[in-house]
């Protein structure tokens, strides 16, 4: 999977977060587990690779809500590779 796939594939786990109005610290099991589901079976990504970007879906929706930072310098306070 290239970028531009896994970016799109963090996107449209990012809209179905913003549409269920899941707080972007959530850490329930069970509530994650239907965004794991989601990336695996809907969007055809491999069981380890829809945790990695479920994971990126909530690091993006925290560094999308903080005002005071910004992400391309200080990307690697939240371990994001931002060149």
């Amino acid at each position: 999977m290239d970028d531009s796939e896994r970016n799109s594939l963090v996107l449209k786990i990012v809209r179905l977060l913003e549409s269920d109005n899941v707080s972007n610290d959530e850490h329930d099991p069970k509530i994650l587990e239907k965004y794991y589901n989601f990336a695996s079976n809907e969007l055809g990504t491999e069981n380890l690779n829809a945790k990695e970007i479920v994971n990126e879906a909530f690091l993006y929706l925290k560094m999308q809500n903080t005002t005071d930072i910004d992400p391309v310098k200080e990307g690697d306070r939240f371990a994001a590779g931002f060149s």
